[in-house]
């Protein structure tokens, strides 16, 4: 049942969503002429029918599609668009005193779409982030020791030896300490396409957008596998393949035993209108 439906003041599109109990954090994002550094929350209406948001804070720089995670009052962004500009740069926010600051780089290329959460590695709380892309796609991983300061190495994301890129994929947390991934624009498809479109010209260049972009979605290889990635035991999983064309955008929400994809592209420029829910069984 749908009880609200309603759009942002500000029409803001791959801002970074952090579900929290008390509402959800929206951090940047990119209008049709700008990107974004507001902070916003939405929350449930007294009625417990209707949606509120409110700016509660905004950034020094302009931020989107990157990986956020909340701990105690404080939110932790990595990578994303950063003033329009793929980056690697790793920040604090204080939700109490509105200060920003600057942590450590995430060790990886710069990049944007990539995937993270807090996840429990055998007694100790880290920000794990994972694959994402620029001109190449990343599966790569790290994860942030919040009790040191510092980055260490995490499981690349891979399958029987092959990397999996997770571009445009969304994750849940399955539990403390393992967290389960949906979706991801395929690695040797996301290079060739940035590799033509930015070495063709002219007719070659119009010839190979068209042959892309009409391409079946099945060509594009899309990542079907879902995707289990345990801190405890620095390991990647697949507990099977989705029955559904891979999602790459899609909302991804976790209550009780039951995951719903919601909507997301099926092929570039190709938005779906549907859902999926999914029963876990333990």
């Amino acid at each position: 049942e749908v009880l609200s439906h309603q759009q942002l003041e500000k029409e803001t599109g791959y801002g970074t969503t952090i579900s929290t109990k008390d509402g959800i954090y929206y951090i940047g994002g990119s209008t049709d002429n700008e990107h974004v550094k507001e902070i916003l929350l939405v929350t449930m209406g007294a009625d417990k029918k209707s949606l509120e948001t409110k700016k509660i804070g905004e950034l020094p720089f302009s931020y989107m599609s990157g990986g956020a995670v909340i701990k105690g009052d404080k939110l932790y962004i990595a990578a994303g668009k950063q003033n329009g500009k793929d980056s690697n740069k790793f920040y604090e926010y204080d939700l109490k005193t509105k200060e920003v600051k600057e942590l450590p780089s995430y060790p990886g290329a710069e990049r944007s779409q990539p995937v993270a959460q807090i996840l429990n590695n055998n007694g100790k709380e880290m920000m794990y982030v994972f694959s994402g892309g620029s001109s190449t796609a990343y599966t790569d991983g790290y994860a942030y020791d919040f009790e040191n300061g510092k980055w260490v190495e995490a499981a690349p994301v891979e399958l029987n030896g092959k990397g999996i890129s997770l571009i445009g994929a969304n994750s849940v947390k399955l539990n403390d300490s393992e967290m389960l991934v949906i979706g991801g624009f395929n690695k040797e498809v996301w290079d060739n396409a940035n590799k033509n479109m930015s070495t063709l010209k002219d007719e070659k260049l119009q010839e190979y957008r068209k042959e892309y972009f009409t391409m079946d979605p099945n060509d594009f290889h899309w990542n079907k596998n879902m995707l289990v990635y345990s801190a405890k035991d620095n390991k990647w999983r697949s507990i099977g393949e989705v029955p559904f064309q891979a999602p790459c955008g899609e909302g991804l929400v976790l209550t009780g035993d039951k995951v719903f994809s919601i909507n997301g592209e099926v092929k570039p420029g190709v938005r779906s209108e549907r859902m999926y829910m999914g029963t876990i069984q333990k």
